[in-house]
C-alpha cells in the first residue's frame, strides 16, 4: 500500500518528496489552526478538515497526530492502524528504516523481511539476542553465517565451520597468538593473551615453556628438548630418544650431553673432556685428538706429524706463493696462470682468466683475495670467481701484492712499478728509484716495505715512498714480511737475511753465504721461516736460525705461509706442497754403535752423550767422538755445572770430570759395581748414585761416601731442586729423599725398579720405572700416573709441569702436557734411555747409538 501519491517505485525520489510536502502542508494547516482557531490535538492544534487520531490506537499513552482528509488508512500517515494490516507506520513510505514501506512489518513481528535492506535472516517476535535470531535480526547467531555474533562469544565469523583458516570451528577464535585461545589446528599449546616469551607460554604460543615438551626453549636457557613422557620431539638430533640422564642427545634438563663435560653412554667424547688417547692410534705422530661437536667421534684436527712432509701434488705447474684466510680457505698461485685453492680437505685447481705467470697472491678475505703476474696482470676474486681486473697506468710485469685492507692494496713489479688500488681504481704511485721490485708488505697503511733488486729497499709512510740507507747493495731483495713494525725480515741472493727493528735494519748471520733465498713468513718474531731456490729451509726461533729437515728430492721452493705456528705450508716447482705441523724429530748422525745411556748439555750447541766406551759431543753441527781415559767403561750418566764442568760416570767406579779441554779419571774406590747417575746444584754440590745404594756427594774439594737410611738394594737416578731437595730412586720400591741433613727413606704405591727421576720443582717431581711406571711427587706424597704403556721406562726429563717426556724399551716415547701422559711416535724399535730439554729442542739418546733430535718450533700450548 502506498501514500498519497502512487505510481512510482518504492525508495525513489517522488514518494519520498510527497511525504515531505504533506507533512510541510500539515504543519502549515496546523500552524494557520492555531492562528485561526483550529482543534486541539494533544499538545498541538489540528486544521478544522484534520482529524485527530492517537499514533497506536491500542496504546492510550500514544501521543496523537494530525492526519489530513483523505489520508486515513494510508501507510505514512504516522498511523498505526489495524484495518489496514499496519504493525507500524513511521511517517514513510521507505523499507530499511525499522518499518517497512507497506508498513505491513518489522524486526521482531515475527515476519522475515527478506526482500529488502536490511535483510533479515530471521524474526522470532522479538529484539533479543542470544535465542537464535540476533535483536535486529540480520543473524541466526549460526557460526558461519557470515555475522559475528559476539552475545554467542563470537570473534570471527568467515562464513565456513573449517579450522586453520584463520576462524576457529567455532567462530570463537581468530587463531592469532595471543588471544587467549589454545588454536591446536594453528599448533598452539597455550596462550596467554601476548605474543612475549618467558612467561610460561611462548611468544609463538607453541611451548609451554616446560622442559621436556618436545620444544627447544632458548628464552629459558635449553639448549635442547627431545620431549619427555610420552612426548617424542621431531628435532633430528634427537634421533627419536627422549631426554635421558644416561644417553641420547639431550638431558632431563634441557642441556646437551655433548659438551657438558661427562661422557654419556653412547658418546665416544665429549668437547668438555680431554680425550686420553693418543693421536698416534689415529696414525699420527703426536697430539692429542680432539672431539667431534656431535660427541660421536674424535677429531684429528689437533693431531700432527712430524716435520715437513709432501702433500700429493693436483698439478704440474710451478706454484709461487700463497696466501689464505684460514687453514680450510687457502690459495696458491704459479705458471701458466695456474689457481689453486685449499678448503681443508684437499686442494682443488681454479678456473683462471689468465695464462700468465701468477707471482703473488694476498686477500683481505676469503671473497676479496688479489693475484698479480706477468704481462701486468692483476686478477680479483669475490667469492664466486676470478676475473680480471683493468689497470689504467702502464705497466710492466708485477711480482708481490700486499694490503691493509679492501680499499687499500699495493702491487709492485718491474722497474720500480707501484700501484695502488683504493677500492675503485688502480692508480700508479712515483717511486724514488727504477729497480725491480718483488715484494710488498706492511704493518698498517701509513707503515709499509718494498724490496727489490740491488738491495732496495723502499718505505711508505701515507705520504710518500722513500728508499731506506741499503744495507747489502748489490743483493737482489726477494721477500719481505714481518709481525710488527720493528720486526721485519727481509730475504735475498747471497745467503743474505736483514732484519728491522724499527730503527735499522741488520744482517743476520745465518752461515749460508751461497743461498737464495727467495721467501719468509712466521706466525710471530720467534717462529720465522725461510725458503731457498735449493730446496733448503730455515727456522728463526728468537735466538737463531736453523736449518730444517725436508723431504728428499724436494723441489724448489719459492713460497711459505701458514694459519699458525702448528700449520705451515710451502709451494714450489712442479706443483710441489709441503706441511708442517710445528714439531720435528729427526735421527741424527752419530758415530757410536753401542748403548747411548745418558745425554746432558749446557746449551743446544754444546751437548755430551755417554755409553759403552763412547763420550759424544754435539756443537750444534754434528756430534763428535771425544777422548777419554777409561775408554772401556760402560758409562751411564752424564752431568754438568756448565760447559767447563762436566761429570761422567759409569760401571767399575769410574768417575770422569772435563774441564773444557780434556776429561780427567777421577780415582775413587767405593763398594758400587757401577755408578749409574749424577746430578747436582751447583760445581760444589755434586750427587752420584750406584749399585749397592751407593750415594757419592762431591763439595769442590772431596768426594764423601754417604750411607742411605735403610738397605738399598741399587739406586739408579738422582735429582734435586735445591742442595737440601735431593731425589735418588732404584729398586725395587726405592725413593730417597735428601733434606740437606740426611737421606730419608719415601712410601711409594708401587713395588717396580725405579730408573729416572726429574722434577720442575720440589712439589712437582716424577719417577718412572718397570712395567710403563711413572709417579708424581707433589710435595705431599708420591701417586701412580696412568702411563698408557707396560714397558719398561729408563729415563724422565721436562722443561716444565706440563711438559715432560719419558722413554723407554722398544721405542717407547711418551709426553706429559699437564692433563695426561700420551704416547708419541719415535718411530724406532729401539729403546731409548735419557733425554735432555733446550726448551724447544730435546736429544733422546738409546741402544745401537742412535739419537734424536725433537724440535718443537711451536710455542707449548
Amino acid at each position: 500500500m502506498s501514500g498519497s501519491v502512487t505510481g512510482l517505485p518504492h525508495g525513489g525520489w517522488a514518494p519520498r518528496h510527497a511525504v515531505a510536502i504533506v507533512f510541510v502542508m500539515a504543519l502549515v494547516a496546523v500552524t494557520g489552526a492555531c492562528l485561526q482557531g483550529g482543534r486541539p490535538c494533544g499538545e498541538s492544534f489540528c486544521p478544522i478538515d484534520h482529524e485527530c487520531l492517537r499514533r497506536d490506537p491500542k496504546d492510550d499513552e500514544s501521543k496523537p497526530v494530525c492526519v489530513a482528509p483523505g489520508h486515513r488508512n494510508t501507510c505514512g500517515n504516522r498511523v498505526v492502524e489495524e484495518e489496514n494490516d499496519e504493525v507500524c507506520d513511521d511517517g514513510n513510505t521507505t523499507d530499511g528504516d525499522g518499518c517497512s514501506a507497506d508498513c505491513t512489518s518489522r524486526c521482531g513481528n515475527g515476519v522475515v523481511d527478506d526482500d529488502a535492506s536490511p535483510f533479515e535472516l530471521c524474526d522470532d517476535g522479538n529484539t533479543v539476542d542470544g535465542d537464535g535470531c540476533s535483536a535486529d535480526c540480520t543473524s541466526d547467531e549460526r557460526c558461519g553465517n557470515r555475522v559475528v555474533d559476539e552475545v554467542r562469544g563470537e570473534v570471527c565469523d568467515d562464513g565456513n565451520a573449517r579450522d586453520g583458516d584463520g576462524c576457529s570451528a567455532d567462530c570463537t577464535s581468530d587463531e592469532r597468538c595471543g588471544n587467549r585461545v589454545v588454536d591446536a589446528v594453528r599448533g598452539e599449546v597455550c596462550d596467554d593473551g601476548n605474543t612475549m616469551g618467558g612467561d610460561g607460554c611462548s611468544a609463538d604460543c607453541t611451548s609451554d615453556e616446560r622442559c621436556g615438551n618436545g620444544v627447544v626453549d632458548a628464552v629459558h636457557g635449553e639448549a635442547c628438548d627431545c620431549g619427555a613422557g610420552g612426548i617424542v620431539a621431531t628435532d633430528p638430533s634427537c634421533g627419536g630418544e627422549r631426554n635421558s640422564k644416561l644417553r641420547g642427545y639431550c638431558r632431563p634438563d634441557c642441556k646437551t650431553h655433548c659438551g657438558d663435560g661427562a661422557l654419556a653412554q653412547d658418546e665416544i667424547c665429549d668437547p668438555g673432556l680431554p680425550v686420553m688417547t693418543s693421536c698416534v692410534s689415529l696414525r699420527f705422530d703426536f697430539g692429542r685428538p680432539g672431539c667431534l661437536n656431535s660427541c660421536d667421534d674424535l677429531s684429528t684436527t689437533p693431531c700432527g706429524a712430524w716435520n715437513w712432509r709432501r702433500e700429493d701434488p693436483v698439478t704440474g705447474e710451478g706454484l709461487r706463493d700463497m696466501w689464505g684466510s684460514g687453514m680450510q680457505d687457502i690459495f696458491a698461485v704459479g705458471t701458466g696462470g695456474e689457481i689453486l685453492h685449499y678448503n681443508g680437505q684437499d686442494w682443488q685447481r681454479m678456473p683462471s682468466p689468465t695464462s700468465e705467470e701468477l707471482w703473488d697472491v694476498w686477500g683481505s678475505g676469503p671473497h676479496d683475495v688479489f693475484a698479480v703476474g706477468t704481462g701486468g696482470a692483476i686478477l680479483h676474486y669475490d667469492g664466486l670467481g676470478w676475473t680480471a681486473m683493468p689497470s689504467t697506468p702502464a705497466h710492466g710485469p708485477l711480482f708481490g701484492v700486499w694490503g691493509s685492507g679492501p680499499h687499500d692494496v699495493f702491487a709492485v713489479g718491474g722497474e720500480g712499478t707501484i700501484l695502488h688500488y683504493d677500492g675503485l681504481n688502480w692508480q700508479q704511485q712515483p717511486a724514488p728509484m727504477s729497480d725491480v721490485l718483488f715484494r710488498v708488505w706492511g704493518s698498517r697503511w701509513d707503515d709499509v716495505f718494498a724490496v727489490g733488486s740491488n738491495g732496495t729497499i723502499l718505505h711508505y709512510d701515507g705520504l710518500d715512498w722513500k728508499a731506506m740507507s741499503p744495507v747489502a747493495p748489490g743483493v737482489s731483495l726477494n721477500d719481505v714480511w714481518g709481525s710488527a713494525w720493528n720486526d721485519v725480515f727481509a730475504v735475498g741472493s747471497n745467503g743474505t737475511i736483514l732484519h728491522y727493528d724499527g730503527l735499522d735494519w741488520t744482517v743476520m748471520p745465518t752461515n749460508t753465504p751461497h743461498a737464495w733465498w727467495l721467501a719468509v713468513w712466521g706466525s710471530g718474531p720467534e717462529d720465522v721461516f725461510a725458503v731457498e731456490d735449493q730446496s733448503t729451509m730455515l727456522h728463526y726461533d728468537g735466538q737463531g736460525w736453523q736449518t730444517m729437515t725436508l723431504p728428499a728430492e724436494t723441489t724448489l721452493l719459492y713460497g711459505i705461509w701458514g694459519s699458525g705456528s702448528r700449520d705451515v705450508l710451502a709451494v714450489g716447482d712442479s706443483g710441489t706442497t709441503l706441511r708442517y705441523n710445528g714439531q720435528e724429530w729427526h735421527p741424527m748422525k752419530s758415530t757410536a754403535s753401542d748403548y747411548l745411556l745418558g745425554v746432558w748439555g749446557s746449551g743446544p750447541h754444546d751437548v755430551f752423550a755417554v755409553g759403552h766406551g763412547t763420550i759424544l759431543h754435539h756443537d750444534g753441527r754434528g756430534w763428535e767422538d771425544m777422548t777419554f781415559p777409561a775408554s772401556s767403561k760402560l758409562l751411564s750418566g752424564v752431568w754438568g755445572s756448565g760447559p767447563n764442568d762436566v761429570f761422567a760416570v759409569g760401571h767399575d767406579d769410574t768417575i770422569l770430570h772435563y774441564d773444557g779441554r780434556d776429561w780427567e779419571d777421577i780415582s775413587l774406590t767405593t763398594s758400587a759395581d757401577s755408578l749409574l747417575d749424577v746430578w747436582g746444584s751447583a760445581p760444589d754440590d755434586v750427587f752420584i748414585v750406584g749399585d749397592d745404594g751407593t750415594i757419592l756427594h762431591y763439595d769442590g774439594l772431596d768426594w764423601e761416601v754417604t750411607s742411605p737410611p735403610s738397605s738399598v738394594d741399587g739406586l739408579s737416578g738422582v735429582w734435586g731442586s735445591a742442595p737440601d731437595d735431593v731425589f735418588a730412586v732404584g729398586d725395587p720400591d726405592t725413593a730417597l729423599h735428601y733434606d740437606g741433613v740426611a737421606w730419608h727413606e719415601m712410601t711409594l704405591p708401587t713395588s717396580e725398579r725405579l730408573s729416572g727421576v726429574w722434577g720442575s720443582g720440589p712439589d712437582d717431581v716424577f719417577a718412572v720405572g718397570d712395567g710403563g711406571t711413572i709417579l708424581h711427587y707433589d710435595g705431599q706424597q708420591w701417586r701412580a700416573m696412568s702411563s698408557t704403556t707396560l714397558a719398561d721406562l729408563l729415563g724422565v726429563w721436562g722443561s716444565a709441569p706440563d711438559d715432560v717426556f719419558a722413554v723407554g724399551e722398544n721405542g717407547t716415547f711418551l709426553h706429559y702436557d699437564g692433563i695426561s701422559w700420551l704416547k708419541l711416535n719415535s718411530t724406532t724399535d729401539q729403546s731409548l734411555y735419557a733425554g735432555w730439554d733446550a726448551g724447544t729442542t730435546s736429544l733422546v739418546v738409546g741402544s745401537s747409538g742412535s739419537i734424536y733430535r725433537h724440535t718443537r718450533t711451536a710455542p707449548r700450548r
